[in-house]
C-alpha cells in the first residue's frame, strides 16, 4: 500500500511540475506578444525590447556569456510601416490587418485610382497608370500566380497597382521596396466599387541595428563541445499604428521552449556545454543565423548537434523534423524515445529545407534539426496568431523528448 501511495504521489508531483512549466511558458508568450513589444518587429524598437527580455532572463538565471554581454550586434536593411495605413473603396473604409494587408515591400503613397476587374495578363502591361487591377488569385492556376508574383517583385507592370483577393492574409518582411502599390484583400471582405483610395507611410531603413542573443551553460564533462538550442525571437511587427502581428506561435512559443530548457539545465547540469541562441532577422531572410555562422563565437566544428525550435505551440498531429533524412541515426533516437514513452502522436520527417535558422548551420557542416509542431490552430503570419488561442497542446511532452534526445545525442555517432 505504501509503495502504491508513493507511486501516486510521485506521479502527481510529475504532472504538477509539467503543468508548472507550461504555465511558465505561457507567461513568456503573453509577455512577448503584448503591445509593449509591437510584434517584435522594426517599429517602436519591438525587436530590441524582445532581445532585452531574453538577455535579462539569461542574466537572472546565471547563464554565462561568451564576452562582456549576451548580444551579437549586426545590421540589415528592412522596410517598415510606422505611419498611417488606410484603404477605402468608394469611401467605404477597410480594416488594416483584418480586411487587408499591403505587400511587405510597399512604398509610401497617397492616391485614388480607378478599380478595374482583371481580364487577362496583357492587361497588367497595357493598362494605364491611373488604374488598379483587381485579381481574384484563388481562381488562377499556378503558372498565372507565379507570373503575377514575378511582376510584383520586379514592379514590372504598367497599371497603377494591384489588388489581389485571397482566402487568407499572410504578411512578411522585406529588405527592399517596390515602386507601385500591391494590396491583398480578404476575398469575403472585398467591397465591389469603382474607386480605391490608398494612404500609406513606409520607411526603408538601410541599416537597422539588431542583435542575436547568446548564452551558455557549462558542461560538467565536455566544456568545449556544445549542444546548441536556437529559436528566432523576431516577428513581423506592425503595419501602421493599429495592425499588430503578435507572433505567439511564430515564434514566441519557440523562445519559451528555449527558456524552459534553460530552467531545466540550470537545475540539472549537462555533460556537454549547452549554448542558447535567440536569433534576430529570421523573418527578413534568416539574416541573424547567417551572420552568426559567418561570425561564430566559437568554432562551428565544436558543435555536436544543433536543434532549432519554431512553432512550438500546438502538436495535435505531432512534430515535423527537418533534416531527418540527412541524419537518420539521430532521427532514430527521437523516434525510439517517443515510442518508448508514448509522448507524441507522430514524429514526421523531411529532408533539407531553407525554411528556418538551422539552414546556415547545416550548410556549414553542423549536424542540425529544425523541429516544429503540427496540427491545431492555423494562425500564421497574421494578426490572429495571439497568445490567448495558443493551446500549447504538447509543450511539456516535446520538452521531455528534447531533454532525452540531448542526453543521448551527445554520445551518438551519425
Amino acid at each position: 500500500m505504501r509503495c502504491y501511495l508513493l507511486t501516486v504521489y510521485l506521479l502527481l508531483c510529475f504532472i504538477s511540475y509539467g503543468q508548472e512549466e507550461v504555465d511558465n511558458a505561457r507567461k513568456h508568450i503573453i509577455q512577448l506578444t503584448s503591445k509593449k513589444y509591437s510584434g517584435r518587429g522594426y517599429v517602436k524598437h519591438g525587436d530590441q525590447k524582445a532581445a532585452n527580455y531574453i538577455a535579462n532572463y539569461f542574466r537572472k538565471n546565471n547563464v554565462k556569456a561568451f564576452g562582456n554581454d549576451y548580444f551579437q550586434p549586426f545590421e540589415f536593411p528592412v522596410n517598415t510601416f510606422p505611419g498611417k495605413t488606410a484603404i477605402s473603396i468608394d469611401k467605404h473604409p477597410l480594416v488594416p490587418g483584418v480586411d487587408y494587408i499591403f505587400h511587405h515591400a510597399s512604398t509610401s503613397i497617397k492616391e485614388t485610382y480607378a478599380l478595374e476587374p482583371f481580364v487577362s495578363l496583357d492587361q497588367l502591361r497595357t493598362e494605364v497608370s491611373s488604374k488598379i487591377i483587381c485579381i481574384d488569385i484563388t481562381s488562377q492556376n499556378d503558372s498565372v500566380k507565379k507570373y503575377i508574383n514575378e511582376l510584383i517583385n520586379a514592379s514590372d507592370f504598367s497599371c497603377g497597382g494591384l489588388v489581389i483577393l485571397n482566402d487568407k492574409l499572410t504578411w512578411s518582411v522585406a529588405t527592399k521596396q517596390i515602386r507601385k502599390p500591391v494590396i491583398y484583400i480578404l476575398k469575403n471582405k472585398f467591397i465591389k466599387g469603382k474607386k480605391i483610395t490608398i494612404e500609406l507611410q513606409t520607411c526603408l531603413i538601410e541599416k537597422h541595428k539588431s542583435n542575436n542573443v547568446i548564452g551558455y551553460i557549462e558542461g560538467s564533462q565536455s566544456k568545449d563541445s556544445f549542444i546548441v538550442i536556437t529559436a528566432h525571437y523576431d516577428h513581423l511587427g506592425m503595419m501602421g499604428k493599429k495592425a499588430i502581428f503578435p507572433g505567439a506561435n511564430d515564434n514566441a512559443s519557440g523562445v519559451s521552449m528555449l527558456l524552459s530548457l534553460i530552467d531545466y539545465y540550470i537545475l540539472h547540469k549537462p555533460e556537454y556545454s549547452i549554448v542558447f541562441i535567440a536569433f534576430a532577422g529570421e523573418e527578413a531572410g534568416l539574416l541573424g543565423s547567417r551572420f552568426y555562422t559567418l561570425n561564430p563565437v566559437f568554432p562551428l566544428k565544436q558543435i555536436k548537434f544543433l536543434i532549432n525550435l519554431d512553432l512550438m505551440g500546438t502538436g495535435d498531429e505531432g512534430i515535423m523534423v527537418v533534416n531527418a533524412t540527412e541524419y537518420p541515426k539521430a532521427f532514430d533516437l527521437l523516434e525510439k524515445n517517443n515510442e518508448q514513452k508514448k509522448l507524441l502522436s507522430a514524429i514526421k520527417k523531411r529532408g533539407k529545407a531553407a525554411n528556418s535558422d538551422h539552414y546556415w548551420f547545416s550548410e556549414s557542416g553542423v549536424p542540425s534539426f529544425f523541429i516544429y509542431t503540427l496540427g491545431g490552430i492555423k494562425a500564421y503570419h497574421d494578426v490572429d496568431d495571439v497568445a490567448a488561442t495558443l493551446p500549447l497542446t504538447e509543450f511539456e511532452d516535446i520538452r521531455r523528448l528534447l531533454i532525452d534526445f540531448i542526453s543521448e545525442v551527445t554520445h551518438a555517432t551519425y
